[in-house]
């Protein structure tokens, strides 16, 4: 697998809410776990930790930024999703628990270095458990009837979304991850992306709620309105 080329960091930190499938899917994009806790210390922004203070922690919104932007230089836009922690976190809504927010993840060097370490290892985990589960359910098999392609569909999307509240335990704005991971299957699949937004907003749309695991009629409602919907040709 040949590496991502280096980025150089520019902006505002990439918020991975945005992230499409090619970004993150692991097979285009190398990473070794075993050197990142080398590889994070070595980053311009590890020699700047900011120190948590009685009265408050200064700069910790700046600082988490400069990593952020220097671990996507290092790794490629993927690697933005160590700061999507679940809950109200740095990021809202996301799978992550090594790294909260810079309040409480920033305290000494070496431990806020290990939790970002361990954020990045464990996001990098779940885009790996995600493009094997991608894996079992695809392809759709070229000789499925029309049933028989709903059907797969259904299973597939009550599957995803049933893996993303378990990973998420359902906490503030899960369902935001939840249509990306739903927007990377249908990329995954073949379906033109020009399509997702409208796809995902018919299926999903105010069906998933905060703090609040949906209940087996609901996910199946999604899992059937996001079938039918891939099934159906655009304009038709």
């Amino acid at each position: 697998m040949t590496p991502s080329p280096r980025r150089a960091p520019v902006g505002a930190p990439t918020n991975p809410a945005t992230l499409r499938w090619a970004e993150v899917d692991p097979r285009r994009h190398a990473f070794d776990p075993s050197a990142a806790p080398a590889v994070v210390r070595s980053l311009p922004a590890a020699a700047r930790v900011p120190t948590s203070r009685r009265r408050g922690l200064v700069g910790g919104d700046e600082w988490a930024a400069a990593m952020d932007r220097d671990l996507v230089s290092r790794y490629g836009r993927w690697a933005s999703g160590w700061r999507w922690a679940r809950g109200e976190g740095d990021v809202d809504g996301g799978p992550v628990t090594a790294w909260c927010c810079p309040e409480h993840s920033i305290t000494t060097r070496g431990a806020t270095l290990t939790a970002v370490t361990a954020a990045l290892v464990e996001w990098r985990s779940w885009l790996e458990e995600l493009a094997a589960r991608f894996d079992e359910l695809l392809p759709v098999p070229a000789s499925a009837t029309e049933d028989e392609v709903l059907e797969i569909w259904e299973r597939a999307v009550a599957q995803l979304v049933t893996l993303v509240v378990a990973r998420t335990e359902a906490e503030s704005s899960w369902y935001r991850h939840c249509r990306l991971v739903l927007a990377w299957f249908l990329s995954a699949a073949g379906v033109p992306e020009d399509r997702h937004a409208t796809l995902l907003e018919d299926a999903v749309g105010g069906r998933f709620h905060s703090w609040s695991e949906p209940e087996p009629s609901a996910v199946a409602r999604v899992a059937e309105r996001l079938a039918a919907g891939v099934a159906r040709r655009p304009g038709a």
